[in-house]
């Protein structure tokens, strides 16, 4: 009998905290979890497992981060408004962040002041955040809902399909087998094949633009980051879409919720 064990990670909510959103590119409420490794039979854990960290998650854009809990003087059991969330569990927030705040008020306010050196770190970091989701992503192979609709219609294809003709002109039968049949690979392939540009279009290029907007960033700026993060082989640089980036950009539209981990 085959046995499907090993470890996972598992994840318990502690409470929300009140910290500064490096995409949101302002304080925001997170969400607090901590992150246990914990043994598991056929993906089935027992326990929270032995304590491998804690991540917080921005209850705005979704994003998530590594936390350290000792940061904030409490933790909050309840979901509350940003300025009580901030007052209960950071008070000390815009002290300690003092440099970062005032850094992100001249980026609201006057972009074009900044620095090239200070402009071409701010628009390389989200990319830098949202690196792991996408090596996390295409570490393994995934089955989307285009995917799995394919497959169905290329099953469809396969066994309907060579019926229907065979009911028509039983000669054609063995011809219609193979058509089908290609007909069906060509569809899931064409799925597969399209399934990367998807996932970076639904999760990351509408968090990017969200960080990245009020930068303005030209195109010479992004297709510089890019290539350096291609050269250091971050796959966030060759999946990435620069002409979906800048559509995201130029829009207005608010970037779907979304965790990454």
């Amino acid at each position: 009998m085959f046995v499907v064990w090993g470890k996972k990670f598992v994840y318990r909510k502690v409470g929300y905290v009140a910290d500064f959103c490096p995409i949101c590119r302002t304080p925001k409420p997170f969400e607090l979890k901590r992150v246990g490794l914990a043994s598991h039979v056929y993906y089935i854990s027992a326990g929270e497992g032995e304590l491998a960290g804690h991540e917080r998650t921005c209850r705005e854009c979704g994003t998530s981060f590594q936390a350290e809990p000792t940061v904030y003087a409490s933790i909050s059991k309840l979901p509350a408004p940003l300025t009580q969330l901030a007052k209960q569990t950071y008070p000390h927030m815009n002290e300690v962040l003092r440099d970062r705040l005032a850094l992100e008020e001249t980026v609201q306010r006057a972009p074009s002041s900044l620095t090239s050196e200070q402009r071409y770190a701010l628009i390389r970091s989200p990319f830098l955040l949202l690196s792991s989701k996408v090596e996390k992503r295409f570490a393994s192979t995934h089955v989307d809902k285009e995917i799995g609709l394919s497959m169905v219609a290329a099953l469809g294809l396969m066994f309907i399909g060579p019926s229907l003709v065979t009911a028509v002109a039983l000669d054609s039968a063995e011809l219609a087998i193979l058509i089908f049949i290609a007909l069906g690979l060509f569809l899931v392939t064409w799925q597969i094949l399209g399934s990367g540009r998807r996932f970076m279009k639904r999760h990351l290029v509408s968090i990017l633009a969200k960080s990245l907007r009020p930068l303005q960033p030209t195109e010479r700026e992004l297709r510089t980051v890019l290539a350096e993060l291609k050269q250091l082989r971050h796959k966030i640089a060759t999946k990435m879409k620069l002409a979906d980036l800048q559509a995201h950009l130029r829009s207005d539209g608010e970037p779907r919720r979304m965790r990454v981990k």
